[in-house]
């Protein structure tokens, strides 16, 4: 072979590699909020989070760590995404210890108050692993998780995606925001998905469920994640439960604190507290019966914040360069939350997340 087909044919194979790795990158689709809640996560500098988050979307529509920031002094980043279900929460957690070592894990529950059916379904995998980064973690949990006739899928995922070529407009305006958001050094908001509405009739509800009974499968995959952490020597750890306008059953409550507490974990749940510490409005501070507004997200970031100050030794020493992120980071968030409060009251019912809220702010500048 002479020297200059050698290079023709070292040319062609990376332009071959570089078109693959493009159409890669541009077919892929989860959802919104999840590619950038989990993208994001792997911007912020190692150790760094002082408090460790970790769930569904219950966690980043009713917890904000700007403003939680902004009054007490701790960071933390909601490594959540929607639907994230209780038996990929040791995946998660390993991900967030391998990039950060918080004082405090908090974990919030509903992960685990699905349906087995629910959480089973190849969606809420894709959403998780296809958005992470390639890395020898990766190629664990998909090894862990993922049938071994499904692995190609998650190896080449272009293949699951391949269908997405027939809408090139949306493709395109979701790659040029991805695109753009490459260039930031860090996440703005921490993980941001809410809706500017006091009663939404845009977002779906899981009718599925009744009264949010945890079952069988719900409870051992709790006890999974429990042994989990024990195993890798966690040894703070507050599992929540968010609010929410349908309270768990008594019998519920019981069977996860036993769990929990009995393993020397703690739980709070918030369900109950809602009127008298918290201070939520149910007619005013929900978009839907299990997420908050802007508005209830303020207060129960405030409760949330207190409390994890109040009952836990939480060190708050940065150094310069991290406080100045989060001061940066903490004025942005509240300018949009300022901007959606009206839009709120008026029942505009649009999604806001990290993607599109660049634009409130500007507006108000």
């Amino acid at each position: 072979m002479t020297k200059k087909r050698a290079v023709k044919l070292i040319a062609l194979f990376v332009m071959t590699a570089a078109i693959y790795l493009f159409l890669q990158w541009f077919l892929i689709r989860t959802s919104p909020t999840t590619e950038y809640h989990i993208k994001n996560f792997f911007k912020e500098p190692d150790n760094s989070m002082d408090v460790g988050f970790v769930g569904a979307s219950e966690m980043y529509a009713d917890y904000s760590p700007p403003l939680a920031y902004k009054k007490y002094g701790f960071t933390g980043y909601n490594f959540c995404f929607e639907g994230a279900p209780g038996q990929l929460y040791n995946a998660m957690i390993d991900v967030y210890l391998d990039h950060q070592s918080p004082q405090l894990m908090v974990i919030e529950i509903n992960g685990f108050l699905y349906k087995e059916w629910y959480a089973e379904r190849d969606a809420n995998y894709q959403r998780f692993i296809d958005n992470l980064p390639f890395s020898l973690r990766k190629l664990q949990i998909i090894h862990d998780y993922v049938d071994e006739d499904d692995r190609i899928n998650y190896y080449v995922p272009m293949v699951s995606y391949h269908s997405n070529w027939k809408g090139p407009v949306f493709q395109s305006g979701r790659a040029l925001a991805l695109f753009k958001n490459s260039f930031s050094d860090y996440s703005m908001t921490k993980s941001l998905g809410t809706r500017s509405t006091t009663e939404s009739q845009r977002a779906v509800l899981r009718r599925y469920k009744k009264k949010d009974q945890i079952t069988d499968w719900g409870l051992e995959e709790l006890r999974k994640t429990v042994a989990h952490c024990k195993e890798k020597g966690i040894e703070k750890i507050l599992f929540i439960r968010a609010p929410h306008k349908a309270p768990m059953p008594k019998k519920t409550v019981k069977q996860i604190r036993e769990i929990i507490e009995g393993a020397g974990y703690d739980f709070l749940n918030c369900e109950r507290k809602i009127s008298e510490e918290i201070g939520i409005d149910e007619s005013t501070d929900y978009y839907n019966d299990d997420h908050l507004n802007v508005l209830g997200c303020e207060k129960f970031t405030d409760y949330l914040g207190n409390y994890i100050m109040t009952n836990y030794d939480i060190t708050t020493d940065h150094s310069e360069k991290i406080d100045k992120e989060w001061e940066e980071c903490a004025d942005y968030t509240q300018k949009v939350f300022d901007e959606i409060k009206p839009l709120t009251f008026e029942n505009e019912d649009e999604l806001y997340y990290e993607m599109n809220v660049d634009r409130l702010v500007k507006k108000e500048d």
